[in-house]
């Protein structure tokens, strides 16, 4: 039967109802209760109490420096607590400093700062799937620029044999995956090294690449939206826009989770791409270039 509300024209008429007065059953000797009279080991957990926000928060937190991201959605479930309180303990979190209140969820609150160790294991299994997609758009005999990013590390690992390739990076990672090949012709582009990045940079690195043209560049991004593909630092976007202007065709290659992140620097608009490949695209999306879906 429907629940009905006070004032509904269809509400029983209570008036006459007898009146039911409760009782309270004492709990068993010697078992502690709370100021309710339930047995305190009946009560609610206190994990998924507002109650207990201190600890709910610091839960959070570990899934966030763990995971890079992590949704609302996924925290209403794993802490059994409404939207409203995660959206509550989002915000305080984020105003503290402590995250980045994100569409959707949250990020560590600089999500460029993470190490290159840590980003490289977070979404492992797309990296590797765009990965595979990506090499099937290299022709063999051509010049092909990798952008430093862990996803690109993983192009850089299946790269086919005996395709009479010449590769361009400024990645320190994919220098080294790709030195001990005979079967490919590697251009090093150096500069001022960056740790968070562990890739080269500055003005040395733009005179080198200006001089260069590449047939396909695949460019990793640190964010992604409706606008446009963005970076974490000048010295970054510049390297993109540089490799980006050298190249016939510049492919993308993210995973989906670059479009819950931001970043404070567009490096390009969509009308620069050739190409985007990802494992997914949010619900709603519509971009305005060919996207390939990894499998």
């Amino acid at each position: 039967m429907p629940a009905t509300r006070p004032g509904d024209q269809n509400a029983p008429d209570t008036a006459s109802a007898p009146q039911v007065v409760p009782t309270t059953a004492s709990a068993p000797q010697g078992v502690p209760t709370s100021v309710s009279g339930m047995p305190a080991d009946r009560q609610p957990d206190p994990g998924l109490r507002y109650g207990s926000a201190p600890g709910r928060r610091a839960a959070i937190l570990r899934r966030v420096s763990r995971d890079g991201y992590v949704s609302a959605a996924d925290l209403v479930d794993e802490l059994g607590v409404s939207p409203n309180t995660i959206r509550r303990d989002l915000q305080r979190l984020a105003s503290d400093g402590l995250i980045r209140a994100v569409r959707g969820g949250a990020t560590p609150a600089d999500a460029t700062a993470l190490p290159f160790s840590d980003r490289s294991i977070q979404a492992a299994d797309a990296k590797r799937a765009i990965a595979a997609a990506a090499v099937r758009h290299i022709e063999p005999g051509t010049t092909v620029a990798l952008d430093s990013g862990t996803t690109t590390l993983e192009i850089a690992k299946l790269l086919p044999a005996d395709a009479d390739l010449t590769v361009v990076t400024h990645s320190l990672p994919a220098i080294a995956a790709l030195a001990p090949r005979p079967d490919i012709t590697l251009i090093g582009i150096g500069g001022q090294y960056s740790r968070d990045t562990r890739s080269f940079g500055g003005p040395e690195n733009l005179a080198a690449l200006e001089h260069l043209g590449v047939r396909t560049l695949f460019l990793a991004a640190t964010a992604l939206d409706e606008a446009g593909v963005y970076g974490a630092t000048p010295y970054e976007a510049e390297t993109k826009r540089r490799l980006i202007s050298i190249a016939r065709d510049t492919i993308v290659v993210s995973d989906a989770r670059k479009f819950e992140l931001s970043a404070p620097i567009r490096v390009c608009t969509w009308s620069a791409v050739t190409r985007l490949i990802t494992d997914a695209l949010p619900e709603g999306f519509t971009l305005p270039v060919r996207t390939t879906l990894a499998p």
